[in-house]
């Protein structure tokens, strides 16, 4: 079975077989409570499964810093006290996955607000070996007027789903996600170059 984990807007936690089918699911939507939810939630979907857990699929986002950061690190340490794989998934491959399974046609625009007028958006043109909704090209920020003329759709992440692609993209092979977080914005702050010193 799969533990999934995804804090790229709420917090959810689930447990899917190798099919993707929900074994157990717990969601908390408080946007600010990612730290407090996620240990409750990982117990109660391990509870009396944590021994046929073959790998664990977290979310990289596109999300906020804070809360992206609490879910990939309680995924990456389950996944290292139970020494299973990681199984890495962009947060946004979930939002299309749920919108086709609810009947959008493809292709579509996943987007999320990234603050400060521009938005963050993935193009799904159509569907890849495992037959998930497959990315055009990688996300973009911008403003929300260059988007392309598409059906536009959003929302929160499932948990449940993340770990249903992650179960059928290994099934059929295909290697997971980079385990790098996408943010929904860069830091404000960056550090300077040092000065230099004359001698």
């Amino acid at each position: 079975m799969i533990l999934a984990v995804d804090t790229s807007g709420a917090t959810g936690a689930a447990l899917v077989d190798e099919r993707g089918e929900v074994v157990a699911q717990e969601r908390s939507d408080d946007p600010r409570g990612h730290a407090e939810a996620i240990g409750p939630l990982l117990d109660a979907v391990l509870a009396g499964h944590a021994a046929d857990v073959t790998a664990v699929a977290y979310g990289v986002g596109p999300g906020p810093f804070t809360g992206l950061r609490v879910g990939m690190a309680a995924a990456r340490t389950a996944a290292l006290v139970l020494g299973v794989p990681e199984l890495p998934v962009l947060s946004h491959d979930a939002i299309a996955l749920a919108a086709v399974q609810g009947g959008t046609a493809l292709p579509l625009l996943v987007v999320a607000d990234a603050k400060r007028r521009e938005v963050y958006s993935t193009v799904y043109r159509d569907l890849d070996v495992a037959g998930l909704p497959r990315r055009a090209a990688e996300p973009q920020v911008g403003p929300p007027d260059a988007l392309p003329d598409l059906t536009r759709t959003s929302g929160l992440v499932d948990a449940v789903l993340i770990g249903r692609i992650a179960a059928l993209r290994r099934a059929a092979g295909m290697e997971p996600e980079p385990p790098t977080a996408r943010y929904l914005r860069s830091p404000d702050v960056t550090l300077s170059a040092p000065k230099r010193v004359a001698s």
